[in-house]
């Protein structure tokens, strides 16, 4: 596409979806088959290596059937916007092979053993080298970036990729406070998550003002929706549905939305969790008996409320947009990022 001008409406009338046209993600994809195709096929590429074992085990995880939710973002909002599809592609691509070398990374740091309903890369091939093929990954997206020679994009993405360093860290300092608040959460979930929602949704950063705002904002909504639905599931006690290990969170010291929501409910709570917390986390059998008490409070069901308000908050910033099909699958994409099950 050209990258005609779009005009705004900057009335802001509601962009809603009608519940009789409401999608699955495989409808989203059927919208742009043809760009997800040469997603696939450029991740595929992008694994290639003479060094055997790498092939080996990106593909372990790649393959694992991941939603692809990252260039599916960028594509639609580029689709929307008529924006560059080359470069939307080359950051959706980007955006997918960091998102991978952040799970190779952190099964790592929190010794996790399920990914995507599968042993986790480390547990197959061992931490160093699920730590390495994680820095290739990084390493093949950076490239991928740098070889549309738009400077906008490898600034953007070196500043998202510092932030999501700054979350991950933060996140890991603030394992095993009892004393964690909602507003310290948001703010992990911000850098971690929500920066590269946000910058897929931006496009890598190409687009022009006040676009970048608009779908900035919609991305960072939509980030923050996304991680909620993510803690709610590890509040789920199968990880056969969920895809990977439940009660992770609290094993590992995390308090997460549903839990900090529950502890404002039922107080005593947190002091159980502070008396269970031990340097290596909460142990298994305990973590599960305070999640039973998570449920009973009511955390899961107030924090899938916030996820549902975050999503109705990205939503909105659809509305100054022109309606399209590619806009009501923004839509119906902050929806669906609730509406899940792993």
């Amino acid at each position: 596409m050209s990258g005609a001008a779009i005009h705004l409406d900057l009335t802001r009338p509601e962009a809603s979806s009608p519940a009789s046209a409401r999608r699955s993600v495989s409808d989203l994809w059927s919208l742009v088959a043809g760009e997800m195709h040469t997603v696939e096929t450029r991740l595929c590429e992008q694994m290639d290596s003479p060094v055997g074992r790498i092939p080996e085990v990106g593909t372990h995880l790649l393959g694992a059937g991941g939603k692809r939710l990252r260039p599916l973002l960028s594509v639609l909002a580029a689709r929307t916007c008529e924006s560059d599809l080359e470069h939307a592609i080359a950051a959706g691509c980007a955006a997918e092979l960091i998102h991978t070398a952040t799970l190779f990374h952190d099964d790592v740091v929190d010794s996790g053993s399920v990914r995507r309903g599968r042993p986790a890369a480390r547990m197959i091939f061992g931490n160093g080298v699920a730590v390495l093929v994680g820095d290739f990954c990084l390493a093949r997206g950076l490239e991928l970036v740098a070889a549309t020679g738009a400077i906008a994009m490898v600034r953007s993405l070196a500043a998202t990729v510092t932030e999501m360093a700054e979350g991950e860290v933060a996140q890991l300092e603030g394992a095993g406070d009892p004393d964690a608040t909602v507003d310290a959460y948001l703010r992990v979930v911000d850098r971690k998550t929500a920066s590269l929602m946000a910058w897929c949704s931006r496009v890598g950063g190409v687009l022009p003002a006040p676009l970048d705002a608009v779908f900035g904002r919609y991305g960072r909504a939509l980030g923050r929706a996304f991680q909620i639905a993510d803690d709610i599931l590890d509040c789920a006690v199968d990880e056969g549905v969920t895809g990977k290990s439940g009660g992770r969170d609290l094993q590992e010291g995390k308090l997460t939305l549903p839990v900090l929501l529950a502890c404002e409910t039922d107080p005593d709570l947190r002091t159980r969790i502070r008396d269970a917390l031990g340097e290596q986390g909460i142990p298994a059998d305990k973590a599960h008996f305070i999640l039973t008490s998570v449920r009973a409070a009511g955390g899961v069901e107030r924090a899938r409320k916030r996820a549902v308000a975050f999503a109705d908050s990205a939503t909105s910033e659809l509305a100054v947009l022109p309606a399209s099909q590619y806009r009501d699958a923004l839509v119906e994409l902050s929806r669906l990022s609730v509406d899940r099950v792993a």
